[in-house]
């Protein structure tokens, strides 16, 4: 980031927030950010409430086989002209993406072909520049634990039950 600060005693321990090396999207630590600003088609909104709920539900399935997503979010803006869809992840911008298409491609698909203005397909050139054209880096960027990737976390989770049930089993 180009931006400054002063520094004094509360930004002592503040890792750098830097940019993406490869693509839009601010980068603190093992974790990344990027938003899609996402246009609507005119009329396709109760389509796209339609499928949402779908979209929900299988948002487990779909994030587990990408593997390094942190959240994500669809949040409608604008009287439901448009569409802010921002992920936190971990990693680079550019395996990300790819993963992303190759492994959630059906999903989005599935929520946003008729609704999203000029989206087609994930895996045409077409809808990918679509994408990339859409994106936008915030301005700030923040997540605790920013040196946790998701395999990490899963990883202390399991630690953790294992260590509570030694525990309890001592109890």
């Amino acid at each position: 980031m180009t931006a400054t600060f002063t520094p004094n005693e509360r930004t002592q321990d503040n890792p750098e927030v830097r940019q993406q090396p490869d693509g839009p999207g601010l980068r603190y630590g093992k974790r990344a950010e990027v938003t899609a600003v996402v246009a609507i088609i005119p009329g396709s909104i109760n389509l796209f409430r339609e499928r949402i709920a779908q979209f929900q539900a299988e948002s487990r399935y779909y994030e587990g086989r990408i593997g390094t997503v942190h959240e994500l979010r669809i949040i409608l803006i604008n009287d439901n002209a448009q569409a802010l869809v921002t992920v936190t992840y971990d990693g680079d911008f550019k395996p990300y993406l790819e993963d992303i298409l190759r492994e959630g491609g059906p999903w989005f698909d599935a929520l946003f072909a008729g609704v999203w203005e000029g989206y087609g397909k994930s895996s045409e050139p077409e809808t990918r520049g679509l994408i990339l054209g859409s994106l936008v880096t915030a301005s700030m960027f923040y997540v605790n634990h920013h040196d946790l990737s998701v395999k990490d976390v899963a990883r202390l989770k399991r630690q953790s039950a294992a260590l509570t049930e030694l525990l309890d089993s001592v109890n």
